[in-house]
């Protein structure tokens, strides 16, 4: 492809020595690599975009599963309330038809279901006062004012 050229010099010592340049050999291979590097750049940038494309279809892709799924979640947790709810309404009607059947008292077994159902709410109201006092930050509130040093010491 590229011809060498030689040419002969001269030594301190008197000795005549063949070079052989290679600099228009030197320049062509640097251009090349040069060239190669551009070529490599742009494919590695169309993968990028393209990867970036890919990406971004699967994310909206995985956003739709999810609304779908949070969906379909809140749908379940709905049947599974009322499916308590009516277990609850069994239950209290089955203490209350063995407290009618033992006392034969109607306003003794509607007294004993109404206790039920107040203690029960008392007692999802009184968790939830104390899942309620969870809910927060505060060590970690803490823990930053201390790394940032905003408390003053």
């Amino acid at each position: 492809m590229n011809n060498p050229q030689t040419t002969t010099t001269t030594t301190k010592d008197g000795n005549v020595q063949d070079q052989t340049t290679e600099q228009h050999s030197q320049k062509d291979d640097w251009q090349d690599h040069v060239a190669m590097l551009l070529e490599y750049s742009k494919q590695l940038k169309d993968d990028y975009q393209t990867q970036g494309k890919i990406t971004h279809q699967l994310a909206k892709a995985e956003w739709r599963l999810s609304l779908r799924s949070l969906a379909l979640i809140t749908i379940f947790l709905g049947c599974f309330a009322s499916g308590l709810v009516l277990l609850w309404a069994g239950f209290l009607g089955a203490v209350g038809y063995g407290v009618y059947d033992v006392f034969g008292s109607v306003w003794l077994s509607i007294a004993t279901a109404t206790l039920l159902q107040v203690a029960c709410l008392i007692w999802l109201w009184k968790n939830t006062v104390y899942l309620s006092n969870k809910i927060g930050f505060s060590k970690t509130l803490k823990s930053l004012k201390q790394l940032f040093n905003l408390q003053g010491n």
